[in-house]
């Protein structure tokens, strides 16, 4: 139910060293059931049903596939990306919920390719989470320093027990924000049921604060205008809506209004 990728923009960087090492981590450290997909081929460890390698000569209709099953029976998958900027790489990492950039020299890269990745979530469908998150936004890149703002990590055997420690706590936030799913699946049905031309005052009546409600609807229109379809929009907006605060919601929809403005 929870996937990790791992990456890096330089080859021969330890992307597979480090991604094994957390798998194995995991594995000893845990009685979850994780999981481990490679993008290249491995050399030492055997193909089963939990270690899968040579991801890349699958297509990404198969992939999605394998991941989507893969998902229903592991609590943790580890997906080690290697260092291979390719289409196929850029398209299924917007499925993570978690994404470690190796290598903190690589932090403008890894800043930019968050941002790809969420743009391409927003206005391409080839690339769009085809699990559903309704609980948010799950595709992150760690930090290593907040203060600091450094985004990924130098690779060492040291750093494996802090970085196991750190994705089996979000896997645990990640989880019980998922307990929530069943009841926000009920909210998101009322909502589309609201008449279409009456959504601000449905929201309201539902309990949800005037100006959230009101730039929600507005929120939706925008998408509208940008060519998506209003069910669809409902839903991609619907986790803004119960979980992130006004100024929030007010930020993410100034910056798609500013694209559509130029």
């Amino acid at each position: 139910m929870y996937l990790v990728g791992f990456y890096s923009p330089k080859a021969k960087s330890g992307v597979t060293e480090l991604s094994l090492s957390i798998y194995n981590w995991l594995k000893a450290n845990t009685n979850l059931s994780v999981a481990f997909i490679s993008y290249g081929s491995l050399e030492k460890e055997d193909c089963s049903n939990e270690l899968i390698h040579e991801f890349a000569k699958l297509t990404l209709t198969e992939q999605k596939r394998k991941v989507k099953a893969m998902k229903k029976k592991h609590d943790i998958i580890i997906y080690d990306a290697s260092s291979k900027l390719s289409e196929g790489v850029l398209k299924l990492l917007p499925i993570v919920d978690r994404l470690f950039v190796v290598g903190e020299e690589h932090k403008d890269f890894a800043v930019k390719l968050h941002q790809i990745i969420q743009f391409d979530k927003i206005f391409d469908k080839s690339v769009k989470n085809f699990i559903t998150h309704l609980s948010g936004n799950k595709t992150f890149i760690l930090q290593e320093k907040k203060e600091d703002r450094v985004i990924g990590f130098n690779h060492s055997k040291k750093e494996t027990n802090e970085i196991g420690q750190m994705i089996y706590t979000d896997y645990l936030t990640h989880y019980l924000h998922e307990k929530f799913i069943e009841k926000n699946e009920k909210i998101l049905k009322k909502i589309r049921k609201l008449p279409k031309e009456d959504l601000f005052n449905g929201l309201y009546d539902m309990g949800i604060d005037f100006e959230i409600a009101l730039l929600f609807q507005r929120y939706v229109i925008l998408r509208e205008l940008l060519g998506q379809d209003y069910y669809e929009a409902l839903e991609d907006l619907f986790p803004l809506l119960i979980h992130s605060p006004f100024e929030e919601i007010l930020e993410k929809f100034q910056k798609e209004l500013y694209i559509i403005s130029k």
